[in-house]
């Protein structure tokens, strides 16, 4: 079996949590407060649980989509798991598909119980339907929040949002522009943006001294284990769910590739941030883990092959700067599969040992972004850059056939992985002094360089010029 060393890409963090732990922030109180209000500005940027008055209860929720216009498609509908995948595909029947739609809309409510506990819930639609094809909402979040079960630290059971992209100082929050795209994470199936288990989080360190006007620099922390099955009951547990087996390919939902029915194995994730410069700068680090155990495979030919472990695992890094006229960052994310593919034929030095062989499975990605405001309070400025390999072995790679397991890479055959790269931009203008509404004109891009695949399809992209709305209430 042959296996590849991980790149630690976290080795460096530890390094900038110290360099950055004693900084003191530059900002004065008023830019502070005006920094809350831009980030309060997107809406997007509102944690799960918290869209209404924090220690209140009552209701609250988000809407936004687009009138989106495709000027060009893909006629082969490829892209991985972006929104518009497959839609070039009707392309010889609509020249220009154009549609007014709805990507997500939230209704939560908060209820703060007493002052030690407080519960959540929230419905979501985002793009559901059902068996009439009417639009249809599911249940997102539903959990339980022990606040201070310790000195700053609370906990959460239930159905919850996960800390790989979408927690508190995490890369959906500080990029903001969700009503534009999901994060690269989660664009591409890496993780999902909920899970049912228990989530820690909280401050390891606060830097006392300096400045009281300001917000103190610190480290926070966040771990979750979790059923790694979405918003999908278990099977089995409920009495009524289906099996995890139905989802479609096309669902973003990270599902259990090896067993999709009742299953020990349980994703254990984990954050680590440094938040500094007067709340303008955070710099993390993310991973996770969940152990499929051993599994028996079949190779390429039907014959059955020896039994294997597998396990997947995550690592990102990011930094984001937001202040009161502009933000910048990135995040950098890899994500393995022990023995999540088979080849066909090992090749060794350039010579076919005839011979079937497994071997890590691995997808990259790298995301910038940034945003500028043009008018205070009233129009800003946003773009985005992404680049994704969704198989860093075989994107070009024409000796070996292989079958992947990981539910990002769903083809096999002579190295037909693509480059696909990512780019949006565009204005956000919000009329309102409540900043609760905002329309944002802007371009979305998505292209898919071709390796040296068996299909023998040349690169190609998406391109659709869209008028997205974001609307809150609270």
């Amino acid at each position: 079996m042959k296996t590849k060393r991980f790149t630690p890409f976290m080795v460096a963090l530890a390094g900038s949590v110290l360099a950055v732990g004693s900084m003191n922030a530059q900002e004065t109180p008023h830019q502070r407060d005006s920094l809350m209000s831009l980030n309060k500005n997107a809406i997007q940027q509102i944690a799960p649980g918290q869209g209404h008055a924090a220690g209140q209860s009552g209701f609250w929720g988000y809407a936004f989509g687009d009138y989106a216009y495709m000027a060009k498609g893909d006629s082969a509908g490829r892209g991985t798991k972006q929104q518009y995948k497959g839609l070039g595909a009707n392309s010889a029947a609509i020249k220009t598909p154009n549609a007014f739609e709805i990507r997500r809309a939230y209704l939560g409510y908060d209820y703060n119980i007493n002052k030690h506990f407080s519960a959540y819930a929230l419905l979501a639609y985002e793009g559901d339907e059902d068996v009439s094809d009417n639009r249809t909402v599911y249940l997102k979040y539903i959990y339980l929040k022990w606040k201070n079960i310790w000195k700053n630290s609370n906990l959460r059971i239930g159905q919850q949002a996960t800390n790989s992209f979408a927690s508190d100082y995490n890369t959906e929050p500080l990029m903001g522009y969700r009503a534009s795209e999901k994060t690269i994470m989660d664009m591409h199936g890496m993780d999902g943006s909920s899970d049912m288990g228990l989530e820690l989080d909280g401050r390891l360190w606060t830097h006392m001294g300096g400045d009281t006007s300001k917000v103190p620099t610190f480290i926070g922390y966040s771990a979750m284990v979790g059923d790694n099955s979405g918003n999908n009951p278990v099977p089995a547990f409920t009495g009524t769910a289906s099996s995890l087996a139905a989802v479609p390919s096309t669902s973003s939902l990270t599902i259990n590739p090896i067993n999709n029915t009742t299953d020990n194995a349980k994703k254990f994730r984990g954050q680590l941030y440094v938040n500094c410069l007067n709340n303008t700068l955070t710099v993390g680090a993310y991973a996770d883990y969940i152990n499929y155990g051993d599994e028996g495979f079949h190779d390429l030919n039907g014959k059955s092959s020896s039994i294997l472990q597998q396990a997947v695992m995550t690592q990102k890094v990011y930094a984001v700067y937001n202040s009161k006229w502009f933000g910048v960052g990135g995040e950098l994310v890899m994500q393995s599969m022990k023995n999540g593919e088979i080849e066909a034929y090992k090749v060794v030095k350039g010579v076919s040992t005839g011979t079937n062989d497994t071997t890590t499975a691995e997808q990259m990605g790298f995301s910038v972004f940034a945003h500028g405001t043009i008018i205070q309070n009233t129009l800003n400025v946003f773009a985005r850059y992404d680049m994704y390999t969704p198989d860093t072995k075989y994107a070009f790679n024409a000796n070996e056939t292989f079958t992947s397991f990981m539910s990002n890479v769903s083809s096999s055959g002579n190295g037909n992985s693509y480059k696909e790269t990512f780019m949006n931009f565009g204005l956000d203008w919000t009329p309102t002094k409540d900043k609760k509404v905002h329309i944002m004109p802007n371009v979305w891009y998505y292209g898919i360089k071709n390796g040296y695949g068996a299909d023998n399809l040349e690169s190609s992209n998406y391109m659709l010029y869209r008028v997205t709305f974001l609307f809150a209430f609270n």
